[in-house]
């Protein structure tokens, strides 16, 4: 964003004063952050999304979108939800990078690994409790994870860029308490490993490929004897191989899957190779189309593996394919295909008659869903599973990358779904978890936004899907927690006296509860970017809708001051705030600059200045003369006469600062994290989830 006008002064990044009992209470689930994905490596430069904003100058409210089915866990009606949740950045750009997992590892039902992102992102589970931890390194991208079973060891293997901006095997070891690299060997000039298995701390094999200065690839295996890696032969049949998945049983049983490209065509073919403690060879594998390719494989005894991929005849979509090894050869079983184009990313076998299978599915119009499909020992069948997508129905899809299971009744699976920008050469994948109990697949979800009561004595806590967390003396008035949701809830406002609330979606939706009146919405009507957030009126009369464009939409007494939706934009807008009379209001951008309309006064703002994360929300004084910006990582950023009373920006977070309420009483704040987590500086601390 650029400022309104010229820039003020700002508080120091990330600004830091001692924080003492009275300033300061935390609740905090777990730490730090970490990896990326296969699937993104494309885009994932030396483990950064560059995204660049080119123009985003439509009138507010023009252009059609149509509606995404988002679908999360239900929460009993009149209750709080109480759906996990898991810490992912805020979905932004010109900042943030894509959040999506394309691998994850369960040693139990309790304990999860997941890596994935372009951001060195790492996803760890305790018990019910999603965290972030940290990577050692600060470029990269994990392309998968293994975790023993036999101890408290997880490898995660991917690359980084070399000096020459090559591409570099990556790997990672976690202890127990933390992340650390492992030298691992380079033996050309391009390396990268896509994929890990571990039997126990001392044994581990990962796989991927290599390329030389000029040529295709060749497969790539390097194995871990539990005091350093080496590069173990593996054949490479045609002039294009590469390996993306593999699974080891014991240090002398592992089968690895991949695909090959013959010189003689243009269409490739999968490669299948097996590991018998002394070499590698090629294993025959059916060849039932023009092209295929196995993406995973899982096997739980010598005799028995199921790898999953895809298949496509000379002319048409993608179909799902499954092929089984028996001990002594490889055969196709069938499996169904529920849309026109549909694909197998990962499975996961607990025994020879229980599997699950996940990827994506799309119909020749319309965004991907996800797929999974089940295995009972003699057929496939597709289980219903979540799909969690944005506003525009083309941009906007969900897919799973990778899955766990430790029982037929425990199951995790990590992928991704679109983040909010059509008009970008690329969208913004954020990171998507759901969780299988034996019956159903269920959404873990994340805390977006908070407000806080008049008093300053509660404030209430909303999640993607609506679900409602009422702290302190803020009153629990109904949620859409159990309700399907055509897109995801981005923002809430409370009522004058604090009786009532409005929740705001991303395509425009308004709801309404407790003495929060209804006077419009943009549901079902065409928006040229979504919605990510509101303001009321001081007398709740009215309120204001902010698009990522810094389109405004002004409803009830709630007075229309001017928009940038007709403005190009050098970052979207992320937050808006009103001023105390309501004749004026503030949007903000996630590159941390700050507009003004009516009577909302200029005070400063971080467009053009550095920040370490972007900025997710902004909050303003009581007199309206100063306001505060928040930035992902805790940074709290004080202009006008708003005092700094501290910030999390030097501290590690378990998730990302998703946003910001001030306290009418004290002059201070409170920040929330999409875990749920709360810090209060000068506020009083109610309770967090």
């Amino acid at each position: 964003g650029t400022p309104n006008s010229q820039p003020g002064v700002t508080a120091p990044l990330n600004s830091e004063e001692p924080l003492t009992k009275d300033k300061m209470s935390v609740r905090m689930q777990g730490q730090q952050r970490h990896v990326s994905r296969k699937f993104a490596s494309a885009i994932a430069a030396a483990g950064l999304m560059v995204v660049v904003l080119t123009t985003i100058a439509a009138p507010a409210g023009a252009v059609t979108s149509a509606k995404a089915r988002f679908v999360m866990k239900p929460a009993a009606k009149g209750q709080m939800s109480t759906v996990p949740r898991i810490p992912t950045p805020k979905a932004t750009v010109g900042g943030a990078a894509s959040s999506e997992l394309g691998s994850v590892s369960c040693t139990s039902a309790t304990y999860c690994v997941g890596v994935g992102g372009s951001q060195l992102l790492v996803e760890q589970k305790i018990g019910s409790i999603w965290s972030i931890k940290s990577s050692t390194t600060t470029a990269g991208a994990l392309s998968a994870v293994s975790c023993s079973t036999s101890s408290n060891y997880c490898v995660a293997v991917g690359n980084n860029s070399g000096s020459g901006g090559q591409q570099q095997t990556l790997v990672e070891a976690w202890n127990g308490s933390t992340w650390s690299v492992m030298p691992s060997p380079n033996p050309s000039y391009s390396d990268s490993l896509d994929a890990v298995s571990c039997t126990s701390s001392t044994n581990c094999v990962a796989v991927g490929s290599y390329t030389n200065t000029s040529g295709p690839s060749q497969t790539l295996v390097e194995a871990w004897n539990g005091s350093s890696w080496h590069v173990v032969p593996s054949p490479s049949p045609t002039t294009d191989d590469s390996l993306g998945s593999v699974s080891c049983t014991s240090s002398t049983n592992c089968m690895a899957v991949g695909s090959s490209y013959p010189a003689s065509s243009r269409y490739q073919t999968a490669l299948v190779e097996a590991w018998n403690g002394s070499s590698w060879r090629i294993v025959p594998s059916p060849n039932p189309s023009y092209s295929y390719s196995l993406n995973a494989v899982s096997c739980i005894a010598y005799a028995s593996c199921l790898a999953v991929g895809y298949y496509a005849n000379t002319s048409g979509p993608s179909q799902t394919f499954v092929e089984a090894w028996n001990g002594s050869a490889w055969h196709v079983v069938p499996s169904p295909n529920p849309t026109t184009n549909d694909s197998l990313n990962a499975v996961s076998c607990t025994s020879s008659t229980y599997c699950m299978a996940v990827g994506s599915s799309t119909n020749t119009l319309g965004p991907s869903q996800t797929l999974v499909e089940a295995w009972n020992g003699s057929t496939w069948h597709v289980v219903p599973s979540p799909s969690p997508t944005v506003l525009n129905a083309y941009s906007g899809s969900s897919y799973f990358g990778g899955i766990s299971c430790t029982s037929s009744t425990a199951c995790v699976s990590v992928g991704g779904y679109d983040g909010y920008f059509n008009t970008l050469p690329f969208d913004v994948p954020q990171a998507l978890v759901a969780v299988w109990n034996g019956s159903n697949w269920s959404v873990v979800d994340s805390v977006i936004e908070m407000a806080a009561t008049p008093s300053g004595k509660g404030y209430w806590l909303v999640a993607a899907d609506g679900g409602i967390f009422a702290y302190g003396e803020a009153h629990f008035s109904g949620s859409m927690g159990a309700t399907p949701l055509n897109a995801p809830i981005v923002g809430m406002a409370a009522t004058p006296d604090g009786q009532g609330y409005w929740l705001v979606a991303s395509d425009g939706g308004v709801f309404t509860y407790g003495d929060a009146s209804f006077h419009g919405s943009m549901g079902g009507g065409h928006l040229n970017q979504p919605v990510v957030g509101m303001a009321a009126t001081p007398d709740g009369q009215g309120y204001w809708l902010v698009a990522a464009d810094g389109g405004i939409f002004a409803y009830g007494d709630a007075h229309f001051s001017g928009s940038m939706g007709a403005t190009p934009l050098n970052a979207p807008i992320v937050g808006m705030a009103a001023t105390p009379d309501g004749q004026g209001y503030w949007l903000v951008a996630s590159d941390g600059g700050v507009f003004t309309y009516g009577d909302a006064s200029f005070h400063g703002s971080m467009g053009g200045g550095h920040l370490n994360q972007p900025v997710v929300g902004m909050a303003p004084t009581s007199d309206g003369k100063g306001y505060w910006l928040v930035a992902s990582d805790g940074g709290v950023f004080s202009y006008g006469d708003a005092p700094f009373s501290g910030s999390m920006g030097a501290t590690p977070l378990n998730a990302p600062v998703d946003g910001m309420a001030a306290d009418p009483a004290t002059g201070g704040y409170w920040l929330v994290a999409s875990d749920g987590g709360i810090f209060s500086f000068n506020a009083l601390f109610c309770g967090a989830d």
